[in-house]
């Protein structure tokens, strides 16, 4: 069995590199609490992203975003599977589907299985 990496760890990782600041979506922008930072999608990039699988339960499935603001800002964004689908525009949700960008990392995603 493969051992996995778990999110705090990499959490821990991306505030060594500098992303600081923890995000939660809001309706049409993402906000960063303690500093009463609002960024809409043109705002931000996503620089890399995780996913985590539960080992048993898909409930726990997670996606960590690392982001960018425009003003220089760094922080993440965790994003439990679904949770945000009905809270958040459908500009947002675009924004942090990076499965079609070649420009972000997508190391810590999960790949199909080949078929043969």
């Amino acid at each position: 069995m493969e051992h996995m990496t778990p999110l705090t760890k990499v959490m821990e990782e991306l505030r060594e590199k500098g992303y600081t600041h923890e995000f939660g979506p809001k309706k049409d922008y993402l906000e960063e609490q303690s500093t009463d930072t609002k960024l809409k999608s043109d705002e931000f990039t996503v620089d890399k992203f995780y996913r985590f699988e539960g080992e048993s339960d898909p409930g726990d499935e997670m996606t960590l975003y690392a982001i960018t603001a425009s003003n220089g800002m760094k922080g993440v964004f965790v994003a439990a599977q679904g949770t945000y689908a009905n809270e958040v525009s459908p500009e947002l949700m675009a924004k942090l589907d990076v499965s079609d960008r070649k420009n972000v990392n997508t190391d810590g995603a999960v790949q199909p299985l080949n078929s043969q």
